[in-house]
């Protein structure tokens, strides 16, 4: 009896240990189950590889997959935590990009059960860089001539990106690139490497595309492009002519750019290019000065070869004032003069005329040439000159006036008249060798050595050494002093020892004066 009781405890506590193993078994089982299926619902979520299936994520491409998963009834994704960028619908569908692997938080529900979330990691694949090549097709280069190559199918890519291009490092000034095409207008011959950089928005890579460039410049001296000077430079043109063309002397106001002239002027030139395309240097240079010269001969067209006279309004001493031919005074031109009298001067864009010049009219037959381009001839231009009007009133740069009040004793006035006529009051000694005073002998003078307005105009003012006030009589200095109601020429600056006869009339003489006024 005892036996039998000891066996049916036996017997309970062995089932008990069955039993607590079984559930612990079950509830291990049940555990394990999360992430995989539910042991109630059977939900079944997506594990990192599955997910990786799914999706198939390159680094920085955008991408779009529903993450396998099952359950007892519809399941439904909500996001926990997921990268910016991307988004989880409802249905499960995951979609956005990302440069490297990522994680997202997710919660299953299947309706029946508890809702389980899980953490997915999925891994972002590499994303490949281009490869190019040169592109196929393009035209041959040359100096001077606008070139263009179109890259688009040069260059591939192994997710089939798009891809951008730009001009790279180290490529020649000359090169650019817009969208596919990169083009420019090369300015040197030989090889040279242009570098550009393809991208597919991840990565970049650098080519070079080495093109062998002829010289153009007869092409271009052909063609409707601007000519520049390093094209010209490039095929040989000597430095002197581009030296030339270099320089802003051409044009109807004679500071304008030359190769900008001879670039406008080969749309109408006469000129031909001998040899074509095919051109040597010489050829080139010759139809360049051709070009040149038509520019000159039409920028000088409106100066004509028979100009009216000139009288040369007369200056005081010798006319400056005979013009050549506008032209002339520009640094690209020389006027010689052929038959230049003896004694004139030719000025560049005037001719100075001495006073004592034959007064008969003269033609002064003018050669306009071109300085810069081996002294070519344009035209030739008669100027015909009044010398007897352009030397009359000259007397060597100075001119005698009457005082308007003969018994004014103040300076100022003479001064100012000089000023008011342009000119400047002469001193006395000026005055005295000008050879214009024509006998008289009463006359004021400026103060030696000085062209300013003197300070003070009353007598005492010469009692101080300053002979603002002085005056000449008979070749000998004396001073202009005021006693009484009368002005008097005086031996000293004293008034009490000034004695002497009545002024009657007084003279002053203009110097430095541009035109000899009649008063």
């Amino acid at each position: 009896m005892k036996f039998a009781k000891q066996l049916k405890y036996i017997a309970l506590g062995s089932a008990l240990f069955i039993g607590f193993h079984l559930a612990a078994d079950i509830e291990e089982d049940r555990t394990n189950s999360i992430g995989s299926g539910d042991w109630q619902t059977g939900l079944v979520t997506p594990s990192d590889s599955d997910a990786d299936s799914a999706c198939n994520v390159i680094a920085g491409l955008p991408f779009s997959c529903t993450l396998p998963t099952s359950g007892g009834g519809s399941v439904t994704c909500s996001p926990v935590t997921i990268p910016g960028g991307m988004t989880l619908s409802s249905g499960c569908v995951l979609a956005g990009s990302s440069p490297t692997d990522f994680s997202v938080d997710v919660q299953f529900d299947d309706g029946v059960s508890d809702p389980v979330t899980k953490t997915i990691n999925l891994t972002a694949g590499p994303n490949q860089s281009p490869t190019a090549s040169d592109p196929s097709g393009c035209p041959a280069a040359k100096t001077g001539i606008a070139w263009s190559c179109n890259l688009a199918g040069s260059a591939t890519d192994p997710e089939g990106q798009s891809m951008t291009y730009s001009i790279g490092s180290g490529a020649p000034s000359w090169a650019s690139i817009s969208g596919t095409t990169l083009s420019g207008t090369p300015t040197a011959s030989g090889a040279v490497g242009v570098a550009y950089d393809i991208s597919d928005g991840i990565n970049t890579i650098s080519y070079t595309y080495n093109i062998n460039i002829a010289v153009g410049a007869a092409d271009a001296l052909e063609g409707d492009d601007p000519v520049s000077i390093a094209t010209l430079d490039d095929a040989g043109v000597s430095s002197a002519m581009t030296t030339a063309l270099n320089s802003n002397t051409c044009g109807a106001t004679g500071d304008q750019s030359c190769l900008t002239a001879f670039n406008n002027q080969r749309s109408s030139t006469a000129c031909s290019l001998a040899g074509g395309a095919s051109a040597t240097t010489s050829q080139m240079e010759d139809y360049i000065e051709c070009i040149v010269f038509e520019t000159y001969t039409a920028d000088a067209s409106s100066i004509s070869t028979t100009p009216a006279a000139e009288s040369a309004a007369s200056g005081c001493g010798q006319s400056v004032n005979v013009p050549l031919p506008g032209m002339c005074g520009y640094s690209a031109w020389t006027c010689p003069i052929t038959n230049l009298p003896t004694g004139w001067v030719n000025n560049g864009q005037t001719v100075t005329i001495p006073d004592s010049a034959s007064t008969q009219n003269i033609n002064l037959i003018v050669e306009m040439r071109l300085q810069s381009w081996t002294n070519h001839l344009i035209k030739t231009v008669s100027q015909p000159v009044n010398v007897a009007a352009a030397i009359t009133g000259a007397s060597n740069g100075y001119k005698l006036f009457t005082h308007s009040n003969a018994r004014d004793w103040n300076v100022w006035s003479a001064y100012d008249s000089c000023k008011a006529k342009g000119g400047n009051l002469a001193t006395l000694t000026e005055a005295a060798n000008s050879g214009v005073l024509n006998g008289q002998n009463l006359y004021y003078g400026q103060k030696e050595g000085s062209t300013s307005r003197p300070a003070v105009v009353y007598w005492n003012a010469s009692r101080s050494g300053t002979n603002y006030k002085a005056a000449q009589e008979g070749g000998s200095q004396k001073y202009i002093q005021s006693s009484g109601g009368g002005d008097y020429v005086c031996t000293a600056m004293d008034r009490y020892t000034c004695g002497g006869s009545y002024a009657a009339s007084k003279y002053y003489v203009c110097k430095d004066l541009p035109s000899c006024p009649a008063d």
